[in-house]
C-alpha cells in the first residue's frame, strides 16, 4: 500500500510540473515570435467580450475561439450559470460593463456537460453542488417533455445544456446591471453559443433580438438619474436644448441597432474574412447609416 501511495504521488508530481514546463515553453515560444509580447500585454486589458462559460476543462475559450489574452474577459462555473444573487458573478459583469466598456456578452454551454447531466438525475452529488445544481433542475423541469422525447441520453444532455443557455441568456438581460447600461446609452448584446465538445465547432443559438424590449414588466427596471449637486445647474440649463432635439441616448441606441440588424443579416452568407468582403460590410452598413436621417452628427 505505502508502495503504491508514493508511486502515485511521483505520478502526480510529474504532472505538476509538466504544467510548469509548459509555462515556460509558452514564454519563450511568445517572446521568440515577439520579445515584447509580455511588455506589451502587461500595459493593460481591452477585451471586446465577457464570456461566461462552463469551468469543464474541455471547452477553454480563448483556445476554441483562437484568441489571445486579453481578447476576452471570461468568467466561468459549474454550469455556465448566471444566478441573480451570485455576487461574484455580478461584480464580473458590472466590471465588464462600467469598466471595460463591453458591448457583447456570451454565454457558453456546451455538450457533455457533467453538470448539466447530474441535474437530470435525482442522485445526490453531496451538498453545495446539489444547492447549485437545482438552478438547472428548475430549467429541466420546465422543460423535460421536449427534452425526454429523445431516446439517447447525449442528445438529452446537449438539448437541456441548449435549453439552459437560453435561460441563462434571459437572465443576464434581466440583470440591472446590463438594464442600467441600455438606458444609459451603453447598449450590451448577449449572445448564446453551444461548444459541441464531439466536434470542436461553436453553434451561435437562435436568441430573440427583441428581448430587451419585449422584456416582462416584473423585470422592466426604470433608474433615477443622480446627479450631484454641483452638476444640478448645469443640467437644469439643458434641459430646454435636450427637449428640442432626440436624446443622444436614444440615437445612439438606434444607430447600434441598425448596426447590429445589418451586420448580422450581411455575415450570415459570408465564407470568407478577406479585405474586399470587410469593406463591402462597412460599405453597406454605412449606407444604411446615411438613410437614417435622424441620425446625424452633432458638434459638442
Amino acid at each position: 500500500m505505502q508502495n503504491q501511495i508514493v508511486h502515485e504521488s511521483i505520478s502526480e508530481m510529474k504532472k505538476y510540473a509538466k504544467a510548469l514546463q509548459g509555462n515556460r515553453n509558452y514564454v519563450a515560444k511568445k517572446t521568440a515570435e515577439d520579445p515584447e509580447y509580455f511588455r506589451k500585454l502587461a500595459q493593460g486589458q481591452n477585451p471586446k467580450y465577457l464570456l461566461i462559460g462552463c469551468s469543464d476543462s474541455r471547452a477553454p475559450p480563448n483556445e476554441i475561439t483562437e484568441t489571445d489574452p486579453g481578447e476576452i474577459f471570461i468568467h466561468r462555473n459549474i454550469a455556465n450559470v448566471v444566478v441573480p444573487t451570485d455576487l461574484n458573478i455580478n461584480c464580473v459583469i458590472q466590471y465588464a460593463i462600467e469598466h471595460l466598456k463591453v458591448h457583447n456578452i456570451v454565454i457558453m454551454g456546451h455538450t457533455f456537460c457533467g453538470g448539466v447531466k447530474a441535474a437530470m438525475k435525482q442522485d445526490s452529488v453531496g451538498g453545495l453542488l446539489d444547492l447549485w445544481l437545482n438552478h438547472l433542475k428548475l430549467v429541466y423541469e420546465k422543460h423535460q417533455d421536449l427534452i425526454n422525447q429523445l431516446d439517447d441520453e447525449d442528445d438529452r444532455v446537449a438539448c437541456l445544456a441548449h435549453m439552459n443557455v437560453r435561460e441563462q441568456v434571459l437572465n443576464v438581460w434581466k440583470n440591472p446591471i446590463v438594464q442600467k447600461s441600455w438606458q444609459d446609452g451603453h447598449p450590451v448584446m448577449v449572445h448564446g453559443w453551444l461548444f459541441r465538445v464531439e466536434t470542436g465547432f461553436i453553434e451561435e443559438l437562435e436568441i430573440e433580438e427583441s428581448i430587451p424590449n419585449n422584456l416582462s414588466k416584473v423585470f422592466q427596471l426604470k433608474f433615477k438619474n443622480v446627479q450631484p449637486q454641483k452638476q444640478k445647474q448645469l443640467v437644469e440649463e439643458k434641459e430646454d436644448d435636450r427637449a428640442k432635439s432626440p436624446s443622444i441616448r436614444k440615437r445612439f441606441q438606434r444607430m447600434q441597432s441598425r448596426l447590429e440588424t445589418e451586420i448580422r443579416r450581411l455575415t450570415i452568407t459570408l465564407q470568407d474574412t478577406n479585405q474586399d468582403v470587410e469593406k463591402e460590410v462597412v460599405d453597406q452598413v454605412s449606407e444604411v447609416l446615411q438613410k437614417d436621417l435622424n441620425f446625424k452628427t452633432e458638434d459638442n
